[in-house]
């Protein structure tokens, strides 16, 4: 189909959107393979749900809301994934650790 026959409404290009901000943030360093798969999948899916519905001649298509809050979620949680592995600040001398070790630092 030609483009002239597609119906793009703020919907179906928001969808278009955030199916490629999606895609663009699976390449954000630092993230696991699952999530970089997931980011590509779920970006694919909104691209071509987009793409699909702005090509449809009859037929009544909607848009939930959540197709406004998925894509900035994904997004936020892929950057927290992404940028959120610092460790925290380190334990004072002398203190014990969740596993059971001890910080350097004291007299034993």
């Amino acid at each position: 189909m030609s483009s002239s026959s597609a119906h793009w409404s703020a919907y179906e290009i928001f969808a278009v959107l955030s199916g490629i901000i999606l895609i663009g943030a699976a390449f954000v360093p630092g993230m696991s393979v699952k999530d970089r798969a997931w980011a590509v999948l779920g970006g694919i899916f909104f691209v071509c749900y987009g793409w699909y519905v702005a090509h449809q001649t009859t037929g009544t298509f909607s848009f939930p809301v959540v197709i406004f809050l998925i894509p900035p979620g994904a997004v936020i949680y892929l950057l927290v994934k992404a940028y959120g592995r610092t460790s925290g600040p380190s334990a004072p001398p002398g203190t014990t650790h969740p596993d059971g070790r001890r910080s350097p630092g004291t007299d034993g």
